[in-house]
């Protein structure tokens, strides 16, 4: 049933420029708030609760449930407050503590790369790396060292790798283990010929890593009625990839076609599939279907670039608008401060009615969906 009668706005707004409703404001392009979260001439500012970055440059994170904090001005200065360490600061490259950057804790550096030191886990140990003129230089807490590109030794939990002349020559021994594919060694004579022979695991390499045939045993991928091995081949990669395993199955002509199915390790059952034609042009999941970048569909959203959007908001609503001119889905941000500009026509959906407003809610009108 339609209804023609202009609605009474739960919204207040004048054109693009100004929007104001509950837990959300804005002054386009130069204000906007939503939930928590503030933009001032967005890109160039914003905050929320906890955290607040200028350009993406000037970055400032505190932790409520301490009394920690970070700041930091990349890539040249960095200072905060850790709950466990206490301060730390850093004005790089010249000399800087820092607890946890990336994979690494406990990093020191001076006039980096000449001085650096860090630590990493490895199960209930910590392994301190010590590196000089990185990455020339290096030596760890277990014995591993290195002489890039000369010669270097790395100790892992159940083998050790060395090569000389990197990436010319490296080879590897391996120990019996319970996980991955048991005893047996590795070698490269890089960009010739490569091996891997192990108890379960035998791979040849031909012009590596252009040209490879690999195949394992498992347990669970006999147990699952396989009366051959996994197998992966390359020829020549990227453009031929085949693998058949416990985890996947995949063919790959690149840049043509993809099929892929990926399957629980335990179970086997199926968790996700898709198709691809044209490298990423065209995708076909399970639940989706992706034509980038004009056309996208999935169980809550469609676009239809750059003409219109759809999707399904946290509160069950159904939300869709006319323009839509980013390639991409949603971006709150770009939401708040500039697409209203482009947006001419917007809907809000239940099961019971629909809400429409054209040029920016000058008009206004419902309809039933029942």
């Amino acid at each position: 049933m339609f209804s023609s009668i202009l609605l009474a706005a739960a919204t207040f707004q004048i054109g693009p420029f100004y929007q104001q409703k509950q837990d959300y404001f804005a002054l386009r392009p130069i204000v906007a708030y939503e939930e928590g979260e503030t933009d001032i001439l967005w890109p160039l500012f914003t905050c929320h609760r906890d955290w607040w970055r200028f350009a993406y440059i000037v970055n400032y994170q505190s932790y409520p449930q301490d009394t920690g904090y970070q700041f930091s001005i990349l890539p040249i200065w960095f200072n905060g407050r850790d709950e466990e360490t206490g301060a730390y600061a850093g004005l790089f490259p010249i000399y800087g503590h820092h607890p946890h950057f990336l994979m690494m804790y406990d990093l020191d550096f001076a006039l980096w790369p000449l001085w650096t030191h860090y630590k990493m886990p490895r199960g209930r140990e910590w392994l301190e790396t010590n590196s000089i003129l990185f990455p020339f230089f290096s030596w760890r807490s277990d014995g591993a060292w290195s002489f890039w590109p000369v010669y270097g030794v790395n100790y892992q939990r159940e083998s050790d790798h060395r090569y000389f002349l990197w990436p010319i020559v490296t080879w590897a021994s391996y120990r019996q283990d319970r996980d991955t594919a048991g005893e047996g060694y590795s070698w490269m004579f890089w960009p010739i010929y490569g091996q891997v022979s192990r108890e379960r695991e035998q791979q040849y390499m031909f012009l590596p890593p252009f040209f490879s045939f690999a195949q394992t045993w498992s347990r669970p991928w006999a147990e699952r009625g396989n009366s051959g091995p996994e197998i992966r081949i390359r020829a020549p990669w990227p453009f031929f990839e085949y693998e058949s395993s416990l985890h996947r199955e995949r063919l790959s002509v690149w840049p043509i076609y993809e099929s892929s199915e990926i399957r629980d390790y335990k179970t086997g059952e199926l968790e996700s599939s898709v198709m691809r034609f044209g490298w990423k042009l065209v995708e076909i999941y399970d639940d989706e279907t992706r034509v980038f970048p004009f056309y996208a569909s999935g169980r809550d959203h469609m676009r239809i670039w750059p003409f219109y959007e759809s999707e399904e908001n946290v509160n069950g609503f159904e939300e869709s608008r006319f323009l839509a001119l980013i390639p991409i889905r949603w971006i709150p941000a770009v939401d708040r401060n500039w697409a209203k500009f482009w947006t001419f026509y917007e809907s809000r959906s239940c099961p019971l009615y629909t809400d429409h407003s054209l040029f920016w809610g000058i008009i206004r009108w419902r309809t039933d969906n029942e």
